[in-house]
């Protein structure tokens, strides 16, 4: 079966629910957080944070993250990408052609809290 056929045959939800699994394996990634449409319609996924855009024979992913204090952000998000690509190819076997990290905040340490947070 050629990608094309498999991609066709694959639901976003799927890839997404994948991508989810890989973006919480990585290192310095918190959480993931709802994007502003997920908020707005109030949609309740399991792969929350991820969204798989699926346009002819090609897949992109948009990850939005809340990071650990102290992350290097850039390497965070080049580790994120690497790791969503593999992981997506691996399972599935399916190339992703853009995975977009959108940091939707900063997750602090205990101690840097306010006793209200």
């Amino acid at each position: 079966m050629s990608e094309k056929q498999i991609l066709n045959k694959i639901s976003e939800e799927i890839i997404a629910m994948s991508a989810s699994r890989a973006v919480l394996g990585v290192p310095g990634v918190n959480h993931l957080s709802d994007n502003l449409i997920e908020k707005i319609v109030g949609k309740d996924s399991p792969a929350k944070g991820i969204k798989v855009s699926k346009e002819k024979d090609k897949i992109s992913i948009d990850v939005f993250v809340v990071v650990d204090y102290g992350v290097k952000i850039p390497q965070l998000a080049w580790d994120i990408q690497t790791t969503v690509k593999e992981h997506v190819l691996k399972i599935i076997n399916v190339k992703v052609s853009a995975v977009n990290i959108h940091v939707q905040g900063v997750s602090l340490p205990k101690k840097f809290r306010r006793n209200d947070e």
